[in-house]
């Protein structure tokens, strides 16, 4: 019969490669479907009647240029302190009648979303001095095919006076859709990292017993 200590070490033996197991699957899953988060931005909107606003292109690495310069492959020009915005040739925003919508968190942007004509120039319903969400599709200019829609949302701050933000944004960068606030999860292989840790402390407290 085994001993309590053996048995012990088995159990932990199995549990670390279940933890394995699902860290490859896990691994597997985010190579399919990758979020691409911007991190937090604060880019400051500037009113139209200044520079003509922010233009951004929200594909890695992430450019943008205030005022009448626009950076290669731009997406999105949010202006007039972030209360309206304006889009190129290759997004759509989603809608909530004619204006951009404000959408709660959590909100699945997909192809099935009530999305605006490309070239859109209009109002975001996002209350003044309040921060929302609005989401997007767009065609990559990352390589791949150019044709590809790529789901996105980003966070604007709009001012009830004076300039607006776009706090962050994200995108999910093979084409699947992506929910309202939606940022990349943490990787399972540090929970794996930590149960190792943890099995290796234990047998240390019972070799000195």
């Amino acid at each position: 019969m085994l001993s309590f200590k053996s048995r012990l070490d088995s159990h932990f033996r199995l549990a670390a490669a279940a933890a394995t197991g699902a860290a490859a699957v896990s691994t597997s899953s985010s190579a399919n479907a990758a979020v691409i988060y911007s991190g937090l931005q604060n880019v400051p909107i500037f009113p139209i009647t200044d520079n003509g606003g922010v233009y951004f292109d929200f594909e890695a690495p992430f450019t943008s240029a205030q005022g009448p310069t626009r950076p290669t492959g731009w997406d999105v020009n949010p202006y007039a302190s972030g209360a309206s915005i304006y889009l190129n040739n290759n997004t759509a925003i989603v809608l909530a009648g004619a204006t951009a919508a404000d959408l709660a968190f959590g909100t699945p942007i997909t192809a099935a979303s009530l999305f605006s004509g490309t070239g859109f120039n209009g109002g975001v319903a996002i209350p003044a001095g309040s921060t929302g969400i609005f989401g997007f599709r767009f065609a990559s200019n990352n390589g791949g095919d150019p044709l590809q829609n790529l789901y996105g949302w980003a966070r604007i701050s709009v001012a009830a006076a004076g300039n607006g933000n776009v706090v962050d944004w994200a995108y999910e960068d093979t084409g699947a859709p992506i929910t309202a606030g939606a940022v990349p999860e943490p990787g399972s292989l540090t929970l794996l990292a930590a149960g190792a840790a943890g099995l290796a402390q234990w047998r240390r407290r019972r070799a000195s017993v």
